[in-house]
């Protein structure tokens, strides 16, 4: 799940000009294994900038200034490259998770980019720098249902928002112009308690859309997803 932490240090790069967009789904099967798909998108404007940002970063360097590293502070390729994506991927050499495909296309304005990771279970899932600023975890309750559960620990390190003028959120708001976050859980089996905004199904979703709501930054700051579903027909190991 994307943080706040990088989230603001592209949107200070970017300034309305429209700035991502992620779709996240993460789908488990009865014996814990599954699949996690992402689909993020940048602005063809915001890459520009980043671009210019990178060849001031340079120049700075050069002349004995700090260097200016937007990918650093981000889960994702920002030069939307398969080829590079893949080949740091494997490097990484992780056990029990596979990057099925990584494709880019530009759409409309916008350059997209499509990644599909297998895993055998969320332990291996949790290795992949998607999860560096969540907490992953999968339980029972005491009636012996599921509880699936990403939680942010951006929250735990301070600086929280809560409090915040909502005049400030609304011009922050217009930082991240046009970006949207979506992130699902498909479970194996009946959605029993959830707090996610849409369910469909065995389709849990939270979707954060800055632009109808500011206030949802407070949110991303400090998300718990959270999902309950049935034992029966599945069987996945937990701690």
């Amino acid at each position: 799940m994307p943080t706040l932490r990088w989230l603001c240090v592209i949107a200070l790069a970017f300034t309305a000009t429209g700035c991502i967009k992620v779709d996240q789904t993460l789908t488990l099967n009865q014996d814990g294994s599954g699949t996690l798909d992402i689909r993020y998108g940048m602005s063809e404007q915001a890459i520009a900038q980043l671009e210019a940002m990178e060849k001031m970063g340079q120049a700075m360097q050069e002349n004995g200034g700090e260097p200016i590293d937007m990918e650093a502070d981000t889960p994702f390729d920002l030069d939307f490259d398969e080829a590079q994506v893949r080949q740091e991927f494997e490097a990484k050499k992780l056990e029990g998770v596979e990057m099925v495909s990584a494709t880019s296309e530009t759409v409309a304005g916008w350059r997209y980019m499509d990644l599909e990771l297998s895993f055998e279970d969320l332990e291996a899932l949790k290795q992949t720098d998607f999860f560096d600023d969540s907490e992953l975890s999968l339980s029972k309750d005491a009636e012996g249902n599921y509880v699936l559960v990403q939680r942010s620990t951006e929250g735990d390190a301070g600086g929280d928002m809560d409090d915040m003028d909502p005049q400030m959120l609304k011009q922050m708001a217009t930082m991240f112009a046009g970006m949207r976050i979506a992130n699902r859980f498909v479970v194996p089996t009946e959605i029993i308690e959830t707090n996610a905004t849409e369910v469909d199904g065995q389709t849990a979703a939270w979707v954060y859309d800055i632009e109808n709501d500011p206030a949802i930054l407070t949110q991303l700051q400090d998300f718990n997803m959270r999902v309950v579903f049935s034992s029966k027909g599945a069987s996945i190991a937990t701690p």
